[in-house]
C-alpha cells in the first residue's frame, strides 16, 4: 500500500475537534520550497516550545528505563514532569495575544485540518502553519493547501477552510494521530465518569 493511501485511510478514522494554538501564513510555491529547505525563522516563543516538546520526548524514553528499576523514583519523577508541565502550560495560554498564535477551534485530522476564518482564502494557496497541541505542548510547523473553502452559519467565523498538509513527514503524522488517539480516550473516560 502506497504511502498516499496510508494518509487516506488515516484521515478517515483519525479526525477530531481541538482546541489550539495556531497561527498561518500564505505562501507561494517557491518560499515554500526554500522554507523547507532553509528552514523557517520562527518566533523566539514558539522555538522555545518547540525545544520544550523535543525534552520532553527525550525524557519519556529515559523514563521509561527508570520505571523498570525503580517504580517509586519514576512515579516522582512523572509528578514532577507534570508540574512543570502545568507551569508552562499557564505560561503559554497565559500570552494568548503573544507571537505564538491564538487559541483556535480546529479538526484535525492525520491527513489535514479545518478551520474557521473571516476572510475566503482562494482554494490551492499554500499556507506555513504553526500549530501547538496543548496535551503534549507537542509544536508541529506544517505545510498545507487550501483543497476546499466553504461558507458556514454555525461558527463565529464565515468560512471553513479545509487543508491538506504538504511534505508532511511520517513521524509528525504519528504524532497527530497519538494527540487524537489521547484526546479521544480521555473524552471516552470523561463519558463514563
Amino acid at each position: 500500500m502506497s504511502e498516499t493511501n496510508n494518509i487516506n485511510e488515516r484521515r478517515q478514522y483519525y479526525r477530531i475537534d481541538d482546541s489550539v494554538i495556531f497561527s498561518f501564513s500564505i505562501v507561494n510555491e517557491n518560499t515554500l520550497h526554500r522554507d523547507l529547505d532553509e528552514g523557517t525563522t520562527e518566533s523566539d516563543s514558539f522555538e522555545m516550545m518547540e525545544r520544550f516538546a523535543q525534552m520532553n520526548q527525550q525524557m519519556k524514553v529515559s523514563l521509561g528505563r527508570i520505571c523498570e528499576l525503580s517504580p517509586e523514583t519514576a512515579s516522582y519523577l512523572k509528578n514532577l514532569d507534570n508540574k512543570i508541565e502545568l507551569l508552562a502550560q499557564m505560561c503559554l495560554f497565559k500570552e494568548q495575544d503573544s507571537d505564538l498564535g491564538t487559541r483556535r477551534q480546529i479538526n484535525l485530522g492525520a491527513g489535514g485540518l479545518a478551520f474557521g476564518h473571516d476572510e475566503k482564502l482562494k482554494q490551492g494557496s499554500l499556507l506555513s502553519m504553526n500549530l501547538i497541541l496543548s496535551t503534549d505542548l507537542l509544536c508541529l510547523r506544517l505545510k498545507g493547501r487550501v483543497l476546499q473553502v466553504s461558507s458556514q452559519k454555525e461558527d463565529n467565523y464565515p468560512y471553513r477552510i479545509s487543508v491538506g498538509f504538504v511534505d508532511i513527514s511520517a513521524q509528525e503524522v504519528d504524532q497527530i494521530i497519538r494527540h487524537i488517539m489521547r484526546l479521544q480516550s480521555e473524552q471516552l473516560r470523561a463519558k463514563k465518569e
